[in-house]
C-alpha cells in the first residue's frame, strides 16, 4: 500500500456526529481525494529517491504527507460505512473531510522537498594545521565580508578531506535549525564546461535545466540560490577558473558562499574578488606524520625495536596523509627489524608499488592535465635533480633553454622571462614547492618526483641523481631507447673502458657535481652520436677525452668549475655548438683548438679561466646579444681594441675580466660588468664602457682618482660612465687617493653600493658636494684596511682640508643623525635612518677619526 492504514483521532468521533451529506457531496469528496492521493504519491516517490541519494525530507513535507495519511484513513471509514448500507444515516462528516482535502491540495509545498544537508562520513583530521584550517573556514563562512574561500595544495594532501569535514560541520549546524541554510557539495572533473558545471549544480538544487541554454540556466541557478536564506556551495577539485556569474552563482549577494579546492593556486586568484580568502593546504609536519602513521599502523610491538626506522619510513611519505595511511597499512604485517630496514632501503620502489592505486593516480592526473606539452616537458626536467634538492630558478631555466624547450622566442632574455613564468606556474600547480615568496628556488615533493621519474622512464629517462653511486651504471641500464641520463650529485670516481654504452638516441648526459670523477675513457662517448648536451661541471676531471671532438651534434659543452681541468680537445668539428662554459677552470691555460670556427656559438663563458679569448673575439660576432659574453681578456690593450669593435657594440650583456690576475668579483653580478685585475694603467689607460653597471679594480696601479677631470679624454672614467655605475669594488690600489678629484663637479648618479679595501692612499673619501650630488642613491658603503683614512665625509672640497674646526651643516640629508652597532667581530655598522644608508667599517683603520666632519665618533 502507498500509505499505511492508520486510525485518525476523528474516526473515534464518527458515531457522535450526524452528517446529512448527499451522494453529490460524497462524489465530490472522492474526486478531490483522488487528486490529493495522486499528488502525494508523486511527492513520496521523489522524496524517497532523494533519500536514497543521501538527502533528508523536510519537516514541512513530512507533516503534509502524514496529514494525507490521516485523510486517507478517514475517507476509508466513510467508504466502509457506505458499503455497509449506512448511506441514509451517515455518521462521518463528509463536508469536513472534503474541506481538509481542499486545504491539503491548496497547500504550497517548498520547491525543494528535501535537504542535502546530510553529513559525509569522515575520518579524523590529523595535524593542528588541518584543524586550524577547518575552524578558520567555518568562521569565515560566518563572516559577511567573506564570500569566496579558495583552498589550494598538492594532490593527496587532504583538501577533499578538509572540505568534507567543513561540510559535516555545516550540516550539523543547519540541521539543528533546518531553515537556517543549505550546503551543496559538487565534485568537479577536469575539462568540465560551464554547462557541465551548471548541470551538476542544478542536480544538487533539484532544478531541471535540460534544454536551457547557458544564460537561461545561469538565471535559473541564480534565482534558486537567491530564494534560499543561506547557501554554501563546495566545488571540490576544480582545475580551471570560471566567472561565477557565467554559471549563475550569486557570489557576494544575499547569503551565498562559495568554497573551492584546487591544485592550482592560479585558479584561486582568478576567481578572486574583494570578498575572497585564499588558504594553502600544507603537508603534515614530521611529528604529525608520525602520529598518523602510528595510528594507521595499529598496535605493533616491533616499534619498540624498529621505531627509528619506522620514523624514517614515515618521513619518506613527505607529509601526504594519503601516502602515510596506505604505507602504514601495508606495513602492519612487518614484524621484524629486518623487514623495516628492507623497506627503508627500497623505499622508492615500495612507495610506487604500495600507493600505485591511490596516491600516484592523483599525482599522475596532475601531470596528464597540464595545459600543453611544453609545460609537461619543463616539469619532467625538474626530476633530473636529486631528491630533496633545492633547484635554482635560473639554473633550471637555463636547462630548459639549452634543451630547446623555449625555442621560438626571439632572444634569451625573453626566453628567461618565459621560463620564470613557467617556473612560477609549476609552483602554483603544487608540483614544485617554493623556497620563498620571491620564487628564487624550489624543490619537488618526494612523491611528485617519484611520479615524474616514473613518467620519465616511460619516455627514455634514466635518473640516478643523488644516489651516492661510486660507479657508473652497468651496461644493462644503458639501452638504445635512452634519451636523457642524469647521474649528477654522485660519488663516481672514474669511467673505465669497460663501459662503452650504445646509445644512439641519447641527447642529454648530466654528470655534474661528481667531485671525485677524475677520468673518463675515450670509449665512453664513442657510440653516443646523437649527444647534444654534455654537462661535466664541478667534476674533478683533468683531461676531456679526445672522443668528445667527434660529437658532431653537440650543442652545449658545460665544464664550469672543473678546477683540475687542463686539457680540452679540438672543437673544430663541433659545428652545432651553441654554448660553451669553462668558468673557473683555473688550470686551463689555453682555449681548445677550433674555437674561431664555431659559427653557431651563441654563448661563451670563460669567467675565472686564465685562457685568454682575445685572439678569437673578432670571430665571435654572432654571440647572442642578450646572453652575451663572459670571459677573460689578456690585457688592457686588447680590451680597448675589443670595446671599440662592432662585435662588442652589439652586446647587451657582458662580464669581462681584464688582466693576468685571479678574479675577485664579489657582491651581485650584473648584466654588464668589467673587472680589471693586476693591470698597470700607467702603461695603458682603459676605455671603460659607458653602460657598465659593475666595475672592479683589483691590485691595479696608475690611477689616483676615478674621475680627475670633466673632460672624458683626460680622466680614468668619464662622468657619463660613473653616472651609470651601480656597484664599485676597489681593492689594493697603489697611490689611489679618492673617487673624484677635488674641484670636479658631479651630476646625480646611480651608484648604490661601494666596497673599498686596502687602499692606503685615501684620507678623506667623500667631499660634501659629492654627498649632496652624485651619491644621493648610495645604500651601502664598506671600508676596511685603509690605514690612512681619517674621515668618510669631509667638510669641503679642498685637498688640504685638515681643520677640525669646520662645523658640519645639516644639508647632507640628515647623515649626522646615525645609530652605531658594534658586531660580534668588533666591526662597526652605522645606520642613517633618514636616508636608508648603511656604513660598514671593517678592521685596519688605525687613523680613522670620524664619519662626518664636525662630529666625533665614540
Amino acid at each position: 500500500m502507498l500509505f499505511a492504514n492508520a486510525l485518525p483521532p476523528r474516526v473515534s468521533r464518527v458515531a457522535r456526529h450526524q452528517n446529512n451529506g448527499t451522494d453529490e457531496e460524497l462524489e465530490k469528496m472522492r474526486s478531490k481525494a483522488e487528486a490529493l492521493f495522486t499528488r502525494a504519491g508523486d511527492i513520496k516517490v521523489e522524496v524517497e529517491n532523494a533519500e536514497l541519494n543521501g538527502c533528508e525530507r523536510k519537516r514541512e513535507v513530512e507533516n503534509w504527507l502524514q496529514k494525507v495519511v490521516n485523510v486517507k484513513a478517514e475517507k476509508q471509514c466513510i467508504e466502509d460505512q457506505v458499503r455497509g448500507g449506512a448511506s441514509s444515516s451517515r455518521t462521518v462528516p463528509v463536508a469536513e473531510i472534503t474541506k481538509e482535502i481542499d486545504e491539503l491540495l491548496q497547500h504550497s509545498l517548498p520547491r525543494e522537498l528535501t535537504f542535502s544537508n546530510v553529513p559525509f562520513v569522515t575520518g579524523s583530521l590529523k595535524g593542528h594545521l588541518f584543524e586550524e584550517n577547518r575552524k578558520l573556514i567555518l568562521s569565515l563562512l560566518d563572516d559577511d565580508d567573506v564570500a569566496t574561500i579558495g583552498l589550494h595544495g598538492a594532490g593527496g594532501i587532504g583538501k577533499t578531506t578538509l572540505v568534507t569535514h567543513v561540510q559535516k560541520g555545516l550540516c550539523e549546524k543547519f540541521n539543528n535549525d533546518r531553515c537556517s541554510g543549505n550546503v551543496y557539495f559538487v565534485t568537479v572533473s577536469h575539462g568540465l564546461t560551464v554547462s557541465g558545471l551548471q548541470s551538476k549544480i542544478a542536480n544538487q538544487l533539484g532544478l531541471k535545466i535540460e534544454g536551457a541554454d547557458v544564460m537561461k540556466a545561469a538565471a535559473m541557478i541564480h534565482h534558486a540560490f537567491m530564494k534560499r536564506k543561506y547557501s554554501v556551495l563546495i566545488l571540490d577539485d576544480l582545475w580551471e577558473s570560471f566567472r561565477p556569474s557565467d554559471v549563475g552563482l550569486p557570489v557576494g549577494e544575499g547569503g551565498f558562499k562559495l568554497v573551492l579546492t584546487t591544485r592550482n593556486k592560479r585558479v584561486c586568484h582568478e576567481i578572486n574578488n574583494e570578498k575572497s580568502w585564499i588558504i594553502e593546504v600544507k603537508c603534515l609536519s614530521d611529528d604529525e606524520s608520525w602520529d598518523l602513521f602510528r595510528e594507521k599502523l595499529g598496535d605493533s610491538a616491533i616499534l619498540s625495536q624498529a621505531g627509528d626506522i619506522a620514523k624514517k619510513v614515515a618521513k619518506k611519505c613527505s607529509g601526504l596523509p594519503l601516502a602515510l595511511e596506505h604505507i602504514a597499512i601495508s606495513m602492519r604485517a612487518a614484524d621484524t627489524v629486518k623487514e623495516w630496514r628492507t623497506v627503508l632501503a627500497d623505499m622508492s620502489s615500495m612507495m610506487l608499488d604500495v600507493v600505485e592505486d591511490k596516491v600516484l593516480p592523483l599525482l599522475r592526473y596532475s601531470y596528464d592535465r597540464l595545459r600543453d606539452q611544453q609545460l609537461k616537458d619543463c616539469f619532467l626536467y625538474c626530476s633530473l635533480f636529486p631528491e630533496d634538492h633545492w633547484i635554482y630558478r635560473t639554473e633550471l631555466v637555463d636547462i630548459w633553454i639549452r634543451e630547446g624547450l623555449l625555442d621560438g622566442i626571439e632572444n634569451r632574455e625573453r626566453q628567461r622571462d618565459k621560463g620564470f613564468t613557467i617556473f612560477k606556474e609549476l609552483i602554483n600547480l603544487s608540483l614544485l614547492k617554493a623556497y620563498d615568496n620571491e620564487y628564487r628556488c624550489a624543490k619537488m615533493h618526494d612523491l611528485v618526483r617519484e611520479m615524474a621519474v616514473k613518467v620519465g622512464k616511460e619516455k627514455g629517462f634514466l635518473i640516478r641523481a643523488g644516489e651516492k653511486m661510486r660507479d657508473i651504471p652497468g651496461e644493462r641500464e644503458w639501452n638504445e631507447d635512452l634519451c636523457k641520463v642524469s647521474l649528477m650529485y654522485n660519488h663516481i670516481e672514474s669511467i673505465s673502458p669497460d663501459v662503452a654504452p650504445r646509445c644512439p638516441n641519447l641527447s642529454t648526459l648530466l654528470l655534474s657535481c661528481n667531485g671525485s670523477l677524475t677520468s673518463i675513457s675515450s670509449l665512453f662517448f664513442l657510440l653516443m652520436d646523437g649527444l647534444c648536451v654534455l654537462d661535466l661541471s664541478r667534476t674533478g676531471i683533468e683531461k676531456l677525452p679526445d672522443s668528445v671532438s667527434n660529437l658532431k651534434n653537440l650543442t652545449a659543452l658545460l665544464l664550469r668549475s672543473c678546477y683540475r681541468l687542463n686539457y680540452v680537445p679540438s672543437v673544430s668539428m663541433l659545428g652545432k655548438l651553441r654554448e660553451m662554459d669553462i668558468t673557473d677552470c683555473w688550470k686551463l691555460k689555453n682555449l681548445p683548438h677550433g674555437m674561431e670556427g664555431l659559427v653557431n656559438l651563441k654563448f661563451l663563458d670563460s669567467f675565472g679561466c686564465p685562457a685568454p679569448v682575445s685572439g678569437i673575439l673578432s670571430g665571435l660576432s654572432h654571440l647572442d646579444q642578450a646572453k652575451g659574453l663572459s670571459c677573460r681578456i689578456r690585457n688592457v690593450s686588447e680590451f680597448n681594441e675589443y670595446v671599440m669593435s662592432q662585435c662588442f657594440a652589439s652586446l647587451l650583456q657582458y662580464n669581462l675580466t681584464v688582466g693576468p690576475g685571479r678574479p675577485q668579483m664579489q657582491g651581485l653580478l650584473f648584466m654588464r660588468s668589467v673587472e680589471f685585475v693586476e693591470c698597470r694603467f700607467e702603461e695603458d689607460s682603459p676605455i671603460v664602457p659607458g653602460n657598465v653597471e659593475r666595475l672592479d679594480l683589483v691590485m691595479c696601479s696608475g690611477v689616483e682618482y676615478l674621475v680627475s677631470s670633466a673632460s672624458p679624454d683626460s680622466t680614468f672614467i668619464p662622468l657619463q660612465t660613473l653616472g651609470n655605475l651601480v656597484e664599485l669594488f676597489l681593492y689594493r690600489l697603489e697611490n689611489f687617493k679618492g673617487l673624484v678629484k677635488p674641484g670636479v663637479a658631479l651630476p646625480p648618479g646611480s651608484l648604490k653600493r661601494i666596497w673599498i679595501k686596502g687602499c692606503d692612499g685615501i684620507k678623506k673619501l667623500f667631499t660634501s658636494s659629492m654627498v649632496r650630488g652624485n651619491l644621493q642613491n648610495l645604500e651601502y658603503l664598506h671600508i676596511s684596511m685603509c690605514r690612512h683614512l681619517e674621515e668618510v665625509i669631509g667638510g669641503s672640497d679642498s685637498d688640504n682640508d685638515d681643520d677640525d674646526g669646520d662645523e658640519y651643516r645639516d644639508d647632507y640629508g640628515g647623515l649626522e643623525k646615525s645609530s652605531v652597532v658594534i658586531t660580534s667581530d668588533g666591526r662597526l655598522s652605522i645606520y642613517f635612518p633618514s636616508t636608508a644608508f648603511r656604513l660598514r667599517l671593517g678592521r685596519g683603520l688605525p687613523n680613522f677619526k670620524r664619519v662626518v666632519r664636525g662630529r666625533q665618533n665614540g
